[in-house]
């Protein structure tokens, strides 16, 4: 007896209802989580973000060399470091006394270049100086030298008056670093790992290709006295708050802001109010902060999961 062989075939309606199943199960399920993988995403973070720049500065001084009118024995009457006033007895050689004409900073150490550079000589300063600086270092093995001390000869410079009322740092900049600095703002100076020195900018000209960049202090720290090339750090801007990258910050309606991935995967625009912006980061006001308008704005706070620009 012949079997009899049946094809089986979807009818069409069928066939369409899985096809469509399949569809919506791809939307649903498979489209976001290969969206998700191309979404790139960074924590933002509290921290600060500082703009300086790194110079080496000439320390210009007004200061004044003391020199033993006699040869003879040293004797120091004050400390280094120690703010005399007009008329002070420093040091005694050979038994002359020998007293400031003004009053200042007391210092024992020297380089020569006391005369050259002053408060009157800063337009003339080219950035020459540091070559010819660093070469005659290179020739006489050393920058500052002390003061004689114990024994002195007629002649010897036995002391120095530095005026503290106002001193200067002096470098010089390419157009791009030297737009940082506008003449009279604040600026801050950190070399020799101590505390940045405050300072405020005193001038700014240009020099050929270069700016010369003047910034003035009117308080002594420790050392300012005695050395005469630095390698500083220029602190134009320090702002702490959240830490974004720049090109996550966009705009709507006038409004910058970032877009916030919220607890259900969604990007939220979130605005924000941007303290400093530099080289690919900015900083921004953490929690809240007051519009223009002085209305309270929530905003990025640390470990927002950011999205990228």
């Amino acid at each position: 007896m012949e079997k009899t062989k049946r094809k089986f075939r979807l009818k069409p309606a069928v066939l369409v209802f899985i096809v469509l199943f399949i569809i919506l199960y791809a939307i649903i399920y498979i489209v976001p989580r290969v969206t998700d993988i191309f979404t790139q995403t960074y924590t933002a973070e509290y921290g600060t973000l500082e703009t300086s720049i790194p110079a080496t500065c000439v320390i210009v001084r007004d200061e004044q060399l003391y020199r033993a009118s006699v040869g003879g024995s040293v004797e120091r009457a004050r400390q280094a470091g120690e703010l005399v006033r007009k008329n002070s007895l420093v040091a005694t050689v050979g038994g002359t006394e020998h007293y400031t004409d003004s009053r200042g900073i007391v210092s024992y150490y020297y380089d020569g270049y006391e005369e050259e550079l002053s408060s009157q000589t800063l337009a003339q300063l080219g950035e020459s100086f540091l070559s010819e600086y660093e070469g005659a270092l290179s020739e006489s093995g050393g920058g500052e030298q002390e003061a004689a001390a114990g024994e002195a000869a007629g002649g010897d410079v036995i002391f120095k008056i530095v005026d503290n009322k106002q001193w200067f740092l002096v470098c010089w900049l390419s157009p791009e670093d030297a737009e940082l600095f506008a003449q009279g703002n604040r600026v801050q100076a950190a070399y020799d790992e101590q505390e940045p020195v405050a300072m405020s900018v005193f001038s700014k000209t240009q020099q050929g290709e270069k700016y010369q960049i003047v910034l003035s202090c009117d308080r002594s720290y420790a050392n300012f006295d005695r050395y005469r090339l630095r390698e500083c750090r220029l602190i134009t801007s320090s702002y702490s708050g959240i830490l974004l990258e720049t090109d996550s910050i966009k705009e709507e309606d006038g409004v910058k802001g970032v877009y916030v991935i919220n607890k259900l995967g969604d990007a939220v625009f979130t605005p924000v109010s941007i303290l400093s912006s530099y080289q690919g980061q900015t900083v921004v006001e953490k929690n809240y902060f007051y519009d223009s308008e002085g209305e309270y704005v929530e905003t990025v706070e640390n470990y927002d999961e950011i999205l990228k620009g």
